[in-house]
């Protein structure tokens, strides 16, 4: 079955870009998207927040973000803010793999 995703009609939803980087530049990459994420509160409409993971293995890290709608994350990539982030990391990365997920449940213990 084929369907077709409205961007505009699903969410919340979930960016989750896996990032496989370049051997000992994991603290700088870090350093980059925490000054970018703060850089970004209160400036993105639609987003909603991000959580940043390092491996342990020292080259991946997780960015998983939350928007309103697909619509709203790919507005972000049409701006001159994100095209000048993009052009810091890319010299740290060498492979992302991005997806979209609808959160489906969740367990926590407290």
């Amino acid at each position: 079955m084929n369907e077709t995703l409205d961007t505009d009609a699903i969410g919340p939803v979930v960016f989750i870009n896996k990032f496989i980087l370049k051997p000992g530049i994991i603290d700088e990459f870090v350093a980059l998207q925490k000054v970018n994420l703060e850089r970004s509160r209160g400036n993105v409409p639609g987003w909603r927040g991000s959580r940043l993971h390092r491996a342990t293995d020292g080259r991946t890290a997780m960015m998983i973000s939350t928007f309103d709608t697909i619509a709203y994350h790919k507005r972000v990539h049409h701006t001159e803010g994100f095209a000048e982030h993009t052009r810091e990391l890319a010299p740290l990365i060498e492979t992302v793999e991005p997806g979209y997920y609808q959160f489906v449940h969740e367990v926590i213990e407290k």
